[in-house]
């Protein structure tokens, strides 16, 4: 009868009448469930299940996935014991992995080849220079990466080609300090595919090769590094096949993502507070005010990039002259004076043989850095000009009690734009004295906001009762914050076309030109955008099609975020050990396993605020009235004077008179 039943009903009929039925309810079917539920925690979709829930944004703390665990599938009693929620009677909800069994799993993964920094790198060392610190083997981790893409690429086709044959995968390599804050130094080298686009600015698709508790400079990175670069030249060489399959992938090294104090170092470079400042070219003090200027291998060029062979004939006769130096008698700070004269003297920052090689030829201006940079310093001006004009005695150390002055206003303003670090920041300084200039490193969040509020603080600070000079430099804020909020739109692009090159050349010209007519302050951040962020674009559209976005530190920032979290609960020791296993993990192996889950969410951030295309508000941002085209700072004559002669580079007969009537 049963088999007649279950052969000739319905599932729909077979389930009405196990449902009708009492004792198939009662008895049958939880005895069924339970042990389908066990079986299911057993399994291993409940081990990755169990492994999601532990990386969630991060890694939960031991109390933390416990508590988690404990509120998916328990409930209190009157008697204050939990017990298990049941969504049938007898049946509880299936459990995540208890935290102990789920770390055993977790440390259970291969993870692959991970070789020891100290052993490798530091045995010659005195103890206390000896670093902890682990790293990968390049060839085989990019063969594990390249196969894991293409595998993903033929479900979900997302790789870009370059125009080039499938599977060229184009590679970034880099390194960066302090993923655990500024006080406990450390270094990590990431790996990315510019094959991904976009993506690139996820910290998913960044993944760490080696890491150590050192600073950028220490010898272990150093040795480190020459041993990269000869992995990379052998890499580079060689094609690879997948097994059981047609498909021929290749490696070539393209970008060195980097801050340019590490990329000075590993290019072989003295400081960029030298008189050649700049790793992009012979630009230097004397000549970095120059408008109209140009950036290129060109003969007509005012600057050109440094030549490879060049740095290595300039290496050479540096280290002839150091040997000549040691058999002196000079102090060594004389030392020191003399080399630093003798690399200027040859028109050169070089100091050494570059470490990365012929990598040097591929670091480029980075867009992350660049666009805080200049809006820090863009920051300082302002806020320069707001104490100026405050008159607030030396004595006064306590923000509340400041009248209302320009600089209240400019604490004030800071607070509503969302700016809360940087607001506490200027408070402390002003509290401590206001020795020195204000000491704070922009990040992406404050970039952003000064990018869709700037005009808000100009307007802040600004006063009735200014003279022609103090709007002069109000209005000089006004248009290069407006300037440099457009190229940092356009240079910050991975996706870019003619017009948008077009547009980023002519706004980085004009901030440059701005900057230098009316700041009077061209810091090797200004030169970097007015000049080398053109010529970079245009190289990188030129072989890639895509702008300087791609060479971004976005993503690095934020696996620096992931990576400070995985070493929470680490010792020194084995910090860089677990932040290895807990990052292969969740950066490879679970994604093998779900390879066509959506793992990356275009960011929907804009530098250019959308309120602008409303029409009671002006293009730099401010209000204005519907009839009006302009904002009243926009509108002003001072201000159009200023943009016509950024524009044509030099002053307007307006300015002219203005300024020889001021002096």
């Amino acid at each position: 009868m049963w088999l007649t039943l279950a052969n000739e009903s319905t599932p729909v009929r077979l389930a009405n009448y196990v449902n009708m039925s009492h004792k198939m309810m009662s008895k049958v079917v939880p005895k069924v469930c339970k042990r389908l539920v066990r079986d299911f925690e057993s399994s291993k979709t409940n081990q990755v299940r169990s492994l999601k829930v532990l990386y969630s944004k991060g890694l939960l703390s031991k109390e933390k996935y416990k508590a988690v665990r404990l509120n998916l599938t328990m409930t209190p009693k009157k008697s204050h014991k939990n017990v298990s929620i049941k969504f049938m009677p007898g049946v509880p909800l299936p459990k995540l992995l208890p935290y102990d069994k789920l770390m055993q799993f977790v440390k259970s993964v291969d993870i692959g080849n991970v070789r020891d920094m100290e052993e490798d790198f530091c045995s010659d060392l005195e103890e206390d220079e000896k670093v902890h610190g682990v790293y990968r083997e390049l060839e085989e981790y990019l063969l594990e990466l390249a196969k894991m893409y293409i595998h993903i690429d033929q479900g979900e086709t997302f790789l870009l080609h370059f125009s080039c044959e499938p599977f060229h995968f184009r590679v970034a390599v880099g390194a960066d300090g302090a993923p655990f804050g500024k006080d406990d130094e450390a270094t990590a080298w990431l790996i990315s595919f510019l094959n991904v686009g976009e993506r690139i600015a996820s910290e998913s698709e960044n993944f760490l090769i080696a890491g150590a508790n050192c600073s950028e400079s220490h010898v272990a990175m150093i040795r480190y590094a020459r041993k990269l670069v000869s992995d990379i030249a052998y890499v580079e060489k060689q094609n690879y096949t997948l097994p059981d399959s047609d498909h021929v992938f290749k490696f070539t090294f393209e970008l060195v993502p980097a801050d340019m104090k590490w990329a000075a170092t590993f290019c072989g470079e003295i400081s960029n507070s030298a008189f050649y400042f700049s790793s992009f070219g012979n630009v230097n003090d004397d000549s970095k005010s120059t408008i109209g200027g140009s950036l290129g291998k060109d003969k007509n060029c005012t600057w050109t990039p440094w030549d490879y062979q060049s740095r290595l004939d300039v290496a050479s006769k540096v280290n002839a002259k150091k040997v000549e130096l040691e058999k002196s008698s000079y102090a060594e700070s004389t030392k020191r004076n003399k080399l630093l004269n003798f690399i200027k003297s040859n028109n050169s920052r070089q100091e050494y043989e570059p470490i990365l090689g012929q990598l040097v030829d591929k670091v480029y201006a980075e867009p992350l850095h660049n666009g805080n940079n200049a809006w820090q310093q863009l920051h300082e001006a302002m806020l320069s000009h707001a104490i100026s004009k405050s008159n607030i005695p030396t004595s006064c150390k306590n923000p509340f009690k400041l009248p209302d002055c320009p600089f209240s206003f400019h604490l004030a303003t800071l607070k509503e734009m969302g700016a809360t670090r940087l607001h506490k920041k200027v408070k402390k300084w002003f509290a401590q004295g206001r020795n020195g200039s204000l000491s704070y490193r922009f990040t992406g969040k404050e970039t952003k906001i000064f990018c869709h509020k700037f005009m808000t603080l100009i307007k802040a600070i600004s006063c009735d009762k200014d003279d022609p000079i103090k709007r002069l430099q109000l209005c000089a804020f006004a248009y290069v914050g407006l300037q440099l909020r457009d190229s940092v739109s356009r240079f910050s692009r991975v996706t870019v076309d003619e017009t948008v090159m077009g547009e980023l050349s002519e706004s980085c010209r004009k901030y440059f030109n701005a900057s230098a007519m009316f700041l009077n302050n061209v810091t090797p951040t200004v030169w970097t955008i007015g000049y080398a962020v053109p010529y970079h674009v245009g190289l990188l559209y030129k072989k890639f099609s895509l702008g300087l976005g791609i060479n971004t530190m976005q993503g690095r920032e934020a696996k620096h975020v992931r990576i400070s979290q995985y070493a929470k609960h680490a010792t020194l020791s084995t910090r860089w050990r677990l932040v290895m296993r807990h990052d292969y993990v969740t950066a490879v192996w679970l994604r093998k396993l779900e390879p066509f889950k959506l793992c990356y969410h275009k960011c929907t951030d804009v530098y250019v605020p959308k309120s602008i295309e409303l029409p009671h508000f002006c293009y730099c941002g401010l209000e204005k009235p519907v009839s009006s085209a302009k904002c009243s700072f926009c509108s002003s004559e001072l201000y159009r004077s200023i943009a016509a002669s950024s524009a044509a580079g030099k002053l307007d007969a307006y300015l002219l008179s203005l300024l020889s009537a001021s002096y």
